[in-house]
């Protein structure tokens, strides 16, 4: 049977020997045991927080562990928390019945052609001896 899959015997042997192990290592069991942990605060935080905050949780509870292992555990279970937009996109919809205030200056930047009209803002230009404003 190695032979037709092209794998080693010795590797087809730890294979079956780590399928048929019915009891956790120590290691398995931890992370059994901090998966529940894990569920446990992601549900009191109404499935919010991510691994930062779970492991803060966590510590606060009293438990060891590193962001990375709370990371990782809550990857392989397939949940992971919201994070809200720092910044949100806002555009300004003119609306029809808005008043505009009177062009004073009689600016008309439509000149018919492109490259006729050039404006720029008066505050940041100098005069050679430093800013003017």
């Amino acid at each position: 049977m190695a032979r037709l899959l092209e794998v080693s015997r010795s590797g087809c042997y730890q294979h079956v020997k780590r399928g048929a192990a019915t009891t956790l290592t120590p290691r398995r069991q931890r992370r059994a045991d901090l998966a529940v942990k894990i569920l446990d605060v992601h549900a009191d935080s109404g499935h919010t927080y991510g691994s930062p905050r779970i492991t803060g949780e966590l510590r606060g509870r009293g438990e060891v562990v590193n962001h990375e292992t709370v990371a990782e555990i809550m990857a392989g279970i397939g949940i992971e928390g919201i994070s809200p937009r720092t910044f949100k996109v806002r555009t300004t919809v003119v609306g029809p019945a808005a008043s505009f205030p009177p062009d004073l200056v009689c600016r008309v930047f439509d000149q018919g052609r492109p490259d006729a009209v050039w404006t720029t803002d008066f505050t940041y230009s100098t005069c050679g001896e430093g800013d003017m404003f």
